[in-house]
């Protein structure tokens, strides 16, 4: 009697491992099996990304800025800041709560310059012109330009010269203050000019002027030519500038 044929004997153990094994090498790859099913044949443009949903549910709008405005010198009494948002020079000015908007008088603004209060150091050289203009408003001549010249060099001073070493209008404006004022002598001009403004390392070409003595009497030579022109500007400059 022939013996009985041997079946092969399966392990649970190693069957179990097998089992695990081709689950782990099933996951590594999926991914694989996912890219190549979604690979395009050559030349088929690239689908764009679905954003209908986002266009849909968008209500962003460009926010239309609010013009403000106020025709006189103002302080925050929050920030102890004072402000000359005209519009005569700002389309736009950054609004001031009424809660915490005072008037300042023009007559007095000065005396309210203390260690806690002080002007917008960003656009002190527009507030420190006008309320130099301002004061010369029908009265342009020795007296004023004096009061003037004292008051347009505090945009040079601590703590409004870094905003202002650059502003040649500025200087532009003192050059006639200093050129026009009869009381101050030929020799002089120089000196005083260069005593109550602060010009930066570098000049540009227009400024100049300003560079040597000599370069600067060039051009207080060509204003007293065209002196009548200069005071007739400057008048019409003070009256723009005229405030209640």
């Amino acid at each position: 009697m022939k013996g009985e044929e041997k079946r092969p004997t399966i392990h649970r153990r190693k069957f179990v491992g097998n089992s695990i094994k081709l689950a782990a090498l099933g996951t590594l790859l999926m991914p694989l099996a996912q890219a190549c099913n979604n690979k395009k044949a050559p030349g088929t443009p690239p689908t764009s990304p679905d954003t209908s949903s986002k266009k849909k549910g968008s209500t962003h709008s460009k926010k239309t800025r609010k013009k403000w405005n106020y025709e006189s010198l103002v302080m925050n009494s929050k920030t102890k800041v004072m402000h000359f948002p005209t519009s005569k020079i700002y389309t736009y000015y950054d609004e001031i709560k009424a809660s915490h908007l005072q008037a300042i008088s023009l007559a007095t603004w000065a005396n309210q310059l203390q260690e806690a209060v002080r002007l917008n150091k960003e656009k002190s050289g527009n507030i420190i012109e006008i309320l130099t203009l301002q004061s010369m408003n029908g009265n342009v001549n020795d007296t004023s330009f004096v009061i003037a010249i004292d008051t347009l060099s505090m945009a040079f001073t601590t703590p409004y010269e870094k905003a202002n070493t650059k502003n040649f209008r500025l200087h532009e404006l003192m050059l006639q203050f200093v050129v026009l004022n009869n009381a101050i002598p030929a020799d002089q001009k120089w000196i005083t000019f260069n005593s109550k403004v602060k010009k930066p390392a570098r000049l540009r070409k227009r400024q100049k002027w300003m560079e040597t003595e000599t370069a600067f009497n060039e051009r207080v030579g060509y204003i007293l030519n065209h002196q009548n022109d200069y005071m007739t500007r400057l008048k019409q400059r003070a009256a723009k500038y005229t405030f209640t």
